[in-house]
């Protein structure tokens, strides 16, 4: 699939089509990650709970002493 930047204000974007947007199962207000590669760009789906329990153990010590 082939896509063409489009201007948007002072950016520009990428309009995905709803095919795509289904097979990934991705809707509208869903986050989703963008990780350069070395040949390119992989957009994924973020599970927020997932993300967060990652974060959570990566900074459990910084978080408990925010909780303070």
């Amino acid at each position: 699939m082939i896509k063409q930047l489009q201007k948007i204000g002072n950016s520009r974007g990428l309009v995905l089509d709803k095919a795509l947007l289904e097979l990934l199962k991705i809707g509208d207000g869903d986050a989703v990650e963008i990780v350069p590669r070395r040949d390119g760009l992989l957009i994924r789906r973020v599970d927020a709970e997932a993300a967060y329990e990652a974060v959570s153990k990566r900074h459990r010590r910084s978080l408990n002493k925010l909780g303070k």
